[in-house]
């Protein structure tokens, strides 16, 4: 004989907040990062590990298709691995090769939550926090987008707060962090500046985006929510 579940509403609560894990994760790298020495072999490979942990969150959270979780995986491990091989051996090509991994595992998970975000269904919890968790991930693949421009194209940021720009490697992701994340929000305090073609491109086209994301989030979810409560007042 089943006896009845004492707390119903628990698992359906548990289930809303799982891309809670993702974002607390993603919140973590920008906070840490902002203290990880370039000097320190140790901290960097730390927060290298923090990266993976996203992508392992992620695939917690996300129900998505079997090849875009393996691609994921297997992404995932590669960009690891090659930031491990780019602290032991440091060449443009491991580099170059590891930013262009970041940057399809971000896509990869930016397209996967997204398809639950602007999907059919109520506006609960989980919808907002993946949909917060998606504007962190463009901040993210944006940046390894400016450190591999920086990369092919020495010289194509300058930054007026440091004049080892661009110098060390840790010393610019973070950089670039911080210009990718005050580029979405169109705060623009002008102390790194976007110098070649390229860089200016894409700090334009995120600056763009940064702003369409949100009125297009917002409207989407006043769309769900108004259809929702449609339904609810045809079915009483």
């Amino acid at each position: 004989m089943s006896h009845p579940n004492p707390h119903p509403s628990r698992q359906p609560e548990f289930r809303q907040l799982r891309h809670l894990e993702l974002l607390i994760a993603l919140i973590s790298i920008l906070v840490l990062q902002s203290f990880v020495s370039s000097d320190d072999r140790l901290q960097r490979v730390l927060l290298n590990a923090m990266f993976l942990i996203v992508v392992l969150s992620a695939m917690r959270s996300l129900a998505c298709s079997k090849i875009r979780m393996w691609a994921t995986i297997v992404l995932g491990v590669a960009a690891y691995a090659l930031s491990w091989i780019d602290e032991v051996h440091s060449s443009r090509l491991v580099t170059g090769s590891t930013d262009v991994c970041f940057i399809a595992i971000f896509v990869l998970l930016i397209s996967s939550l997204a398809e639950h975000v602007f999907g059919e269904g109520p506006v609960d919890a989980n919808r907002i926090i993946g949909a917060i968790s998606i504007y962190f991930l463009i901040g993210l693949a944006w940046a390894f987008l400016y450190a591999l421009i920086e990369l092919i194209d020495p010289g194509s940021f300058q930054s007026n707060a440091s004049s080892t720009f661009g110098e060390t490697r840790p010393g610019f992701v973070a950089e670039f962090i911080y210009f990718s994340n005050v580029t979405l929000t169109t705060l623009g305090y002008g102390d790194v500046t976007p110098v070649s073609r390229p860089a200016r491109m894409l700090a334009t086209l995120q600056a763009m985006i940064g702003q369409l994301y949100v009125a297009i989030v917002i409207a989407r979810l006043v769309g769900l929510q108004i259809s929702q409560a449609t339904v609810d007042s045809t079915q009483r």
